[in-house]
């Protein structure tokens, strides 16, 4: 979704990656979250696979983003010289309302994906403003 939002000149000084530390590679994305991205923001998740998170996204990365606390913490134990480039996207993108830790929709129906990924969306711009507003 955040490559998604970026315009032709910001994508090409920043790109998101995604991995996941309760992911089993290679996994497609889940159906419900399929529907929703296409439907809701034109977003094509049908070739999505997943990624475990590595050593390499670590060294890589010049900022990493949890989407819960939870998340967080467990990289934190696996990955501890993380620490000066990990947050919540919440908390990063400075959106307060609900907490720091972006609702888990794992089991709801159409409704429960549609709210969560408007959560993900209105950080994610945030983000966008606070990565583009300070890139001089």
């Amino acid at each position: 979704m955040f490559n998604s939002l970026l315009d032709e000149e910001e994508s090409r000084e920043v790109q998101a990656c995604s991995a996941g530390i309760y992911a089993f590679e290679n996994d497609p994305a889940n159906e419900m979250a399929i529907e929703v991205m296409k439907n809701e923001y034109g977003i094509d998740l049908s070739t999505h696979r997943a990624k475990v998170l590595d050593a390499d996204d670590i060294r890589g990365a010049w900022l990493i983003l949890a989407m819960t606390e939870e998340h967080k913490r467990m990289i934190l134990d696996i990955y501890p010289e993380s620490a000066g480039k990990l947050y919540t996207l919440k908390d990063y993108a400075e959106v307060h309302e609900g907490g720091p830790s972006i609702s888990d929709p794992f089991g709801g129906d159409y409704e429960t994906y549609k709210l969560c990924a408007k959560e993900i969306e209105t950080a994610l711009m945030k983000l966008a403003e606070k990565v583009f507003d300070n890139k001089e």
